[in-house]
């Protein structure tokens, strides 16, 4: 039989509820990534077009906002229903991405997928503020409902199925972008730079 739920405030479930700076420190050639965001896309984290900073920058910001493995981001400016789970030790900083500190693992994919709801989309996008640009306040964040099963086995259950299948739909990507990959080299190999044609002269 399933245990019987309630909601707690996301500031109640996590460890805390926190935001990344809302400074711009100054870009450099050599540094550490900072990450915004627009670095937050379909529940993963883009490093790939981030930006540098100083590693005392990094450090003022991490003093603060520090990310760990299994915490949550969601996106607070701009785009601003788009939760990331962190699965690996991060190395980045945050500006303008609202950072949940989660217990755990189980507590860290429970708010993540939940996030990833339709009800849950809808709740954030209802208290968005602005005009030009939405915004979601970090109070909002801290108060924002979490539906949680009063028996935590229950919650390990749920969360291994849905995770087994996120790895299954990650290796398939994976593979889908060798293949690509593989096909791209093929195409070159037989039709820009005519190797089969000069293997046979």
């Amino acid at each position: 039989m399933a245990s019987e739920w309630r909601l707690l405030a996301a500031e109640e479930f996590c460890a805390s509820v926190r935001d990344g700076t809302h400074d711009s420190p100054k870009p450099v050639e050599h540094g550490r990534s900072l990450v915004t965001s627009r670095h937050i896309t379909g529940g993963r984290l883009d490093l790939g077009n981030g930006y540098l900073i100083s590693q005392e920058d990094f450090d003022a910001i991490n003093k603060r906002s520090k990310v760990d493995r299994w915490d949550v981001l969601i996106s607070m400016i701009g785009t601003v229903d788009e939760p990331c789970l962190i699965r690996d030790e991060p190395d980045f900083a945050i500006k303008n991405i609202g950072l949940f500190k989660c217990k755990g693992e189980v507590e860290g994919k429970w708010l993540y997928y939940y996030l990833r709801t339709a009800d849950a989309q809808q709740l954030i996008r209802e208290q968005a503020r602005g005009t030009t640009q939405q915004y979601i306040p970090l109070g909002v964040l801290r108060e924002f409902p979490v539906p949680v099963p009063s028996d935590p086995d229950e919650m390990r259950a749920v969360t291994h199925i849905l995770g087994t299948l996120d790895d299954k739909i990650d290796l398939n990507r994976r593979m889908s972008e060798t293949l690509e990959a593989m096909a791209r080299a093929l195409f070159k190999s037989w039709f820009v730079d005519f190797d089969p044609v000069r293997a046979k002269a």
